[in-house]
């Protein structure tokens, strides 16, 4: 452990939090919890060896395992994709993880799934409600494509298309515009389809313009999204295994880990189907392909909410319903934070936010020390533990610091 993390503090939420300690459950095994990786493979290993979990003569190419990896629980919160500088190299160490045998848990986050939304467009340009998610990837997709055309796709031949025929196959026409808000009301209010339909038209210039800043041509864009298909979405790709085990949430203890945050409908169907049966039943949805219902659902909620008046609710009536079954605490990313990780109190729920924005792209556009590093602890004994290298001590909290 950095020696600037030897000390620490009491970490406690911003106003008094009653609930009944005797009651509270620790996870069964130390977990570790990573989110917002956003394609920085550095900086989950620097974060890994933060942990403990990785030895600090570990690198990219050889991760060597400590007794506390190979013992321990490792959850990633979701939003590996787009932002930072190594998409493919993040998820080639997350493999690494994976082939070792590790206790891993894979959570979805929103970047996640609309780049497996976008890939999948490909499918399905004939359908009105999901042939714009290749174009709402947006800007922050140009970096993974070129890559992948860097790496897959030097020398193939210059495909016998044209650039039109190519544009009706990862964008949506004119006729889209026009009957979007059609296919779209049931789902989206008639605010959010205006600012979906604006934006696309943005994103589609925005994408362009990025791709061809890593000096792509429309061609080579395409051939680089055909690739990315292949390697992420067909069945024997290469990191096919990504998408195939992503969760929903992981209940560990009183704890609900998940991307962003739940709301009362999820809160109530988690404490009444469990956990795993809702997982199974997110996995379906992506599996069937036509996932706009599940975006914009109570499912799509749970990677997607920063409680806004807009977002599926969260009120007392939710929290409640949890806490009745012995889940106290929600632990999420998606907001992120500068003073390494947040505890808030949220409709008596204690919510521990733990995006502390990693990735370099993003530290370097907000003036953030680079580079970045941290994990969340959940130990068996109860205590948790705030690592940053953005904070300068350990935060740390256990629940008998909420006996009266």
């Amino acid at each position: 452990m950095h020696s600037m993390l030897q000390s620490s503090i009491e970490w406690k939420p911003e106003f008094d939090f009653k609930v009944p300690v005797d009651n509270w459950m620790a996870p069964q095994k130390d977990t570790y919890f990573f989110c917002d990786l956003h394609a920085d493979a550095e900086a989950f290993l620097r974060s890994l060896k933060l942990s403990g979990l990785v030895a600090e003569t570990s690198s990219l190419e050889s991760v060597k395992f400590t007794a506390n990896g190979h013992n321990g629980k490792i959850v990633i919160g979701g939003d590996c994709f787009d932002k930072g500088p190594s998409n493919l190299a993040l998820f080639r160490l997350i493999g690494a993880l994976k082939a070792s045998g590790l206790d891993l848990v894979l959570l979805a986050g929103n970047h996640d799934i609309r780049i497996y939304a976008g890939l999948l467009a490909m499918n399905f340009m004939d359908d009105v409600r999901q042939c714009h998610f290749f174009v709402r990837m947006g800007r922050k997709t140009a970096k993974l494509f070129a890559e992948i055309f860097q790496q897959y796709c030097q020398g193939e031949s210059i495909l016998e298309k044209s650039d039109e025929q190519i544009e009706a196959e990862l964008f949506p026409t004119q006729d889209w515009f026009e009957h979007f808000p059609e296919y779209a009301s049931g789902f989206m209010t008639e605010k959010k389809i205006r600012k979906e339909i604006k934006q696309i038209r943005k994103k589609r210039d925005d994408f362009m313009q990025a791709c061809q800043e890593y000096g792509l041509s429309l061609q080579q864009v395409y051939l680089a999204a055909r690739k990315a298909k292949s390697l992420f979405v067909d069945k024997q790709g290469e990191f096919s295994w990504f998408f195939n085990e992503l969760d929903l949430m992981h209940v560990s203890g009183s704890y609900v880990f998940s991307h962003a945050g739940l709301d009362d409908r999820m809160a109530c169907r988690l404490v009444n189907e469990g956990s795993e049966a809702l997982n199974v039943e997110f996995r379906q949805q992506l599996s069937q392909g036509r996932i706009f219902q599940m975006y914009y659902s109570e499912f799509g909620n749970v990677f997607r909410t920063k409680y806004r008046e807009n977002d599926w609710p969260l009120t007392e009536a939710g929290t409640q319903c949890l806490r009745d079954h012995h889940l106290f605490a929600i632990v999420n990313g998606h907001r992120s934070h500068e003073a390494g990780q947040q505890l808030f109190v949220r409709y008596g729920m204690l919510n521990f936010e733990c995006d502390t924005q990693l990735n370099a792209n993003c530290r370097q556009k907000a003036n953030m020390p680079v580079p970045g590093e941290a994990v969340t602890i959940f130990s068996s004994d109860g205590l948790v533990s705030g690592l940053s290298g953005d904070f300068p001590a350990i935060k740390r909290f256990h629940p008998n610091q909420l006996k009266s």
